[in-house]
């Protein structure tokens, strides 16, 4: 049994409306995925709306006051550690913060994290993202099909209800029409945050969030 602490042809009509929304097209950006944790970020200009998609997880409660949009992959260091102050946070300012998670899988050693951007899919369609997440952040190392099918397990999902949506194009095209704005964003690295359509600063403590978010 595996413990907390130890453990998406592409889609051209979605890329369309994303690039519609911003008036310009995803190749005049230059996009680079790697996890910089310790990278120096430099903030952008604010865009007039970034999309929600009905996919999206949203982490939190869906009526806070405060929204945060967040690109992360689950095989990365800086998003594990992000994913903890942002509990932190929540415990301390409840019900004023939601995130809508975004995942973006960049990691490919010492396993690819797409598969576990996959289950994560098929996971919030059965209600279940958030319980996902944190097995799948405490396992960031070993994203493994076992580990993935073992997180399953841990939080019952539902096993044909899980295997007909893994089979079926859904997980993978959400990943691609993710991909696509994190281009049209120009998001560079994970994790990467967005706060009132403008990229941040990625805060390093408790104390950074709450004065960024005027908390």
């Amino acid at each position: 049994m595996l413990k907390p602490r130890h453990i998406i042809f592409g889609l051209l009509p979605a890329l369309l409306f994303v690039a519609g929304i911003f008036g310009f097209r995803a190749f005049q950006y230059k996009i680079l995925f790697y996890d910089t944790a310790n990278q120096e970020q430099t903030e952008s200009k604010p865009f007039d709306l970034i999309p929600i998609l009905p996919d999206d997880p949203i982490v939190g409660v869906p009526a806070a006051p405060l929204t945060l949009i967040a690109f992360e992959d689950f095989g990365c260091e800086g998003c594990k550690t992000q994913n903890i102050l942002l509990k932190e946070l929540e415990q301390k300012h409840p019900g004023k913060v939601k995130i809508i998670w975004k995942g973006l899988p960049v990691a490919t050693f010492p396993y690819s994290s797409e598969p576990a951007h996959e289950y994560a899919y098929c996971a919030e369609a059965q209600g279940k993202f958030d319980a996902f997440k944190e097995f799948a952040f405490a396992n960031h190392s070993n994203l493994s099909k076992q580990t993935l099918e073992t997180i399953a397990t841990e939080i019952e999902l539902n096993k044909q209800t899980l295997q007909d949506c893994l089979a079926s194009e859904g997980p993978l095209q959400y990943i691609d029409t993710v991909r696509k704005l994190a281009q049209i964003l120009h998001v560079q690295h994970v994790p990467t945050f967005f706060f009132d359509d403008k990229q941040i600063l990625t805060p390093a403590s408790i104390d950074e969030w709450e004065a960024t978010l005027g908390l």
